[in-house]
């Protein structure tokens, strides 16, 4: 049996293991308007959704737009006046009324909670266990219902964190097995006003963003667990200052949409890494230090409410930092660095006579080139994978996937790494080949509010030197929207 159909029935076999944790779902399932699986007859149009969106899927609304606010919770839309609390979006319900009366304004007030749990019992440097969570606070502000001000959108938001790194004390790998990672801290993260124009053919935005809200992602990528893949392709994260969730600097980003199907847009950040460490908070608002400029242009096919193919999305983009960086093989120092990408993702089985639009098959790639391997820690990187959405009767917003992440090392890193950069792992010898994940996961939506996510990932030369153990790391994602 080959390689490719082993690991996908293997994922299946998987899915069906974990789909018995809670059968009695499928009893209110069917009363539950999930926004990535929508009926039609469940959305609300109003006048603030731009005009080319109306004829669209919803939930490929929520596929081509990216908003921060809800990775997690995708309300973009829905009516939903439910009282009960399996029927209700949101575990504190309408809040007496008050939450339907500010959205009746044009603000938008939401939090999140979403834990990680694992542990690695096979593997690794040594056994452990880990939980790291994260509390997300969003405002949205639609300024046209608040006073007037058409096409404006203010955008703040925090994040706190807090728990232990299962990767960085007891697998002792690169890329974080846990979505949420990286420092236990409260930050501001966003604080940023969003302007459309001539019925969003042209957006604006600008203020404390983080490029990896809108560059270089795809929701199907926030559907894993693997911090490599979740979000953003984590590669571009080693070479150059790249900036995502829960980190924002400084930056503007342009769109515009030559067509109903297509767009393009570039965006300026800056890149200086100590304005994200989390000693600042996300409060540190001066802007000194380099750059980074990144544009991508995307098609999405297939993506209305009359089409009768099979969707995807097709999008190319390119960056570049300036900044001297040290070289790998000596004391000097290059001007700037650049690279490119190319993200794809195609529909190849749609559910024939279902209500649910998107049930069926997708797989998706991501694969990021840094050429100068004298600069770059990762010149090339890539995560592949397959996304099947309603695979089990009666369970139609649930998610089965698979997926890998690959990154190859530089070869140019000498041993003991004399110069390395601020992006460069310190722990890094000069010795690394490869670092490869396999993740098999399956998210049950148990309720609007309420999503529980078993996990399994398998890490392959962690670190990518061969001298730490392959970790077998098992666990659970669980989100919920208060």
């Amino acid at each position: 049996m080959g390689t490719p159909k082993f690991l996908f029935i293997t994922s299946l076999l998987l899915v069906f293991v974990t789909c018995s944790i809670n059968p009695s779902y499928a009893q209110f399932e069917e009363d539950i308007p999930i926004a990535a699986g929508l009926n039609p007859d469940y959305v609300e149009y109003t006048d603030s959704v731009p005009y080319f969106y109306r004829d669209m899927r919803p939930d490929w609304v929520f596929l081509i737009e990216n908003y921060p606010a809800i990775r997690e919770f995708n309300e973009i839309f829905i009516k939903n006046e439910e009282t009960s609390l399996l029927k209700r979006k949101f575990l504190t319900g309408d809040w007496g009324g008050l939450r339907t009366k500010l959205y009746n304004a044009g603000i938008v007030p939401t939090m999140t909670y979403v834990a990680d749990f694992q542990g690695n019992p096979v593997g690794g440097k040594k056994k452990g266990f880990a939980y790291f969570h994260n509390i997300g606070l969003d405002l949205l502000v639609h300024t046209e219902k608040l006073f007037g001000w058409k096409g404006g959108r203010i955008h703040i938001s925090a994040s706190q964190r807090s728990g232990r790194s299962l990767t960085k004390r007891d697998i002792g790998n690169t890329f974080d097995v846990a979505q949420l990672c990286c420092g236990r801290t409260f930050k501001l993260v966003d604080l940023s006003l969003q302007q459309s124009l001539f019925e969003d053919k042209l957006n604006i935005r600008l203020g404390r963003i983080a490029g990896g809200d809108e560059f270089l992602s795809s929701p199907l990528y926030w559907l894993f667990v693997q911090n490599g893949i979740d979000g953003n392709p984590v590669g571009i994260f080693f070479n150059v200052g790249f900036s995502a969730y829960p980190n924002a600097t400084w930056g503007v980003r342009v769109k515009t949409r030559p067509t109903k199907e297509s767009y393009i847009m570039a965006g300026v950040y800056n890149a200086n890494p100590e304005r994200t460490k989390n000693k600042h908070h996300g409060a540190d608002f001066s802007f000194d230090g380099p750059y980074l400029v990144i544009a991508e242009a995307g098609y999405h096919l297939n993506g209305r409410l009359k089409s009768s193919g099979l969707p995807g999305n097709y999008k190319v983009g390119g960056y570049y930092q300036s900044r001297d960086f040290n070289n790998f093989t000596d004391p000097s120092t290059k001007n700037g660095n650049y690279g490119f990408y190319i993200l794809l993702d195609q529909m190849i089985y749609k559910e024939s006579g279902s209500n649910y639009p998107h049930q069926g098959l997708h797989p998706f790639v991501s694969l990021l080139f840094a050429p100068d391997s004298e600069i770059n820690t990762f010149p090339f990187f890539m995560n592949a994978g397959l996304v099947y959405k309603g695979l089990i009767p009666g369970r139609n917003n649930d998610y089965a996937g698979f997926a890998v992440v690959y990154g190859k090392y530089s070869n140019k890193i000498a041993p003991n790494n004399p110069q390395p950069t601020e992006f460069t792992p310190a722990e890094i010898t000069g010795s690394e080949d490869f670092e490869m994940v396999l993740e098999w996961m399956y998210k049950i939506q148990l309720t609007q509010w309420l999503n529980i996510q078993p996990d399994v990932q398998y890490v392959i030369k962690p670190g990518g030197t061969g001298d730490i153990p392959n970790a077998l790391v098992i666990g659970f994602q669980m989100g919920v929207s208060l």
